[in-house]
């Protein structure tokens, strides 16, 4: 098996918060405006708490299995064949989601700042550079995501701070949006968008025990939950619902309305900067747990030499969707919206079937990590 090496719960807790809040720079904030009005800065939260529930039952099932990532426990719980093929379900879905946010991405990108340059050559940089970082490793990305951290928050803060000139609370009202039920259903069903935690669950073995792996979902959870509360409440104050739900990206918006003076305005550079990093970190995560699950499943010793296979699917991936628009409200939409019925609802019916059962601990021939 694949040597990951391991990382503390300070990269652990950065690593992941990254992953999930870097959707609130792209489409994600328009979509809630579309979907719960001027509800949305609370809807995303009570996507984070059912999202928070079910990865708390998913730890459920790494406590029954010490020492033994998911993709082991599928091979213990269900046997060696369905346990590849729901390992290769998970492969594939990590595959179309880089491919999917690498669109996202180079659209934006070219409807914002390079619009004259060809989508195939982003893509083909960015791919190289997520490349370059599998290549390192996971624990190589957890030490880098530690720094960008830090530069995302800033520069999101400092977005989000500026335009206080433009912020209406009016805008908040009405309170309830289009409805209680509708408020609830959205943010039930948009609990997909923090499934993205359950890669914790493929990279169990480089944390430190089941309680670690639980301690850094939870609060990466609760911290991209606030975070993307307030990017969806500041944007919502700054544009209101409708115009809001127009914007491709809002907070890119709303670092072009920062003017402070003759002499600081138009920052969106700062927003640029941090939306790169925030995505490339995301991509990179993502593709390397795509060719990890692949190579734990399979007994592949060095992930290395599966990934410019892995970067050909990808790349395959970004070329469906015609445009932004059937990027957004299709294959975006799917991942963010009913992703939990593979993320989490596997591994649940997983945990169901261990208990029926009575399995426990349980010992794989040749697969620690």
């Amino acid at each position: 098996m694949i040597k990951e090496g391991k990382f503390g719960i300070r990269e652990s807790v950065t690593l992941t918060t990254v992953v999930l809040t870097s959707k609130v720079f792209y489409t994600s904030i328009s979509v809630l405006f579309k979907e719960a009005s001027t509800a949305a800065w609370y809807t995303t939260l009570i996507s984070c708490l059912v999202s928070m529930i079910l990865f708390t039952i998913v730890c459920l099932l790494m406590k029954r299995y010490p020492n033994k990532n998911l993709v082991q426990i599928f091979d213990i719980v269900t046997g060696k064949f369905i346990g590849k093929i729901l390992s290769l379900i998970f492969c594939a879905y990590f595959i179309f989601y880089s491919g999917a946010t690498i669109r996202e991405f180079v659209e934006m990108v070219i409807s914002y700042v390079l619009p004259n340059t060809q989508p195939s050559v982003i893509i083909t940089v960015l791919l190289l550079i997520v490349v370059a970082y599998a290549y390192v490793g996971i624990e190589g990305i957890a030490r880098m995501s530690y720094v960008g951290f830090f530069c995302m928050i800033i520069g999101l803060i400092t977005i989000l701070i500026l335009p206080y000139k433009f912020y209406d609370i009016n805008n908040l009202i009405p309170i309830g949006g289009y409805g209680v039920k509708k408020t609830f259903t959205v943010g039930l069903w948009r609990s997909s968008a923090y499934s993205e935690v359950i890669f914790l669950a493929f990279l169990a073995n480089c944390l430190y025990g089941t309680e670690h792996l639980k301690k850094v979902g939870l609060i990466s959870l609760m911290l991209s939950g606030i975070i993307i509360s307030m990017g969806t409440v500041c944007s919502l104050m700054a544009f209101e619902y409708s115009q809001g739900g127009e914007n491709l990206s809002s907070l890119f918006q709303l670092s072009r309305i920062i003017f402070i003076s003759r002499f600081i305005q138009r920052i969106e550079s700062i927003f640029i900067f941090i939306w790169v990093i925030a995505s490339i970190i995301n991509v990179s995560v993502t593709f390397y747990v795509a060719i990890s699950i692949f190579c734990k499943a399979f007994n592949v010793p060095n992930h290395r030499p599966c990934l410019f296979s892995f970067a050909y699917f990808t790349f395959m991936v970004t070329l469906i969707p015609k445009n932004i628009s059937e990027a957004s409200e299709i294959y975006i939409k799917s991942i963010r919206q009913y992703s939990l019925l593979i993320t989490y609802f596997i591994p649940i019916l997983v945990l169901l079937i261990s208990v029926v059962r009575g399995n426990k601990g349980g010992k794989l021939t040749n697969e620690e990590t």
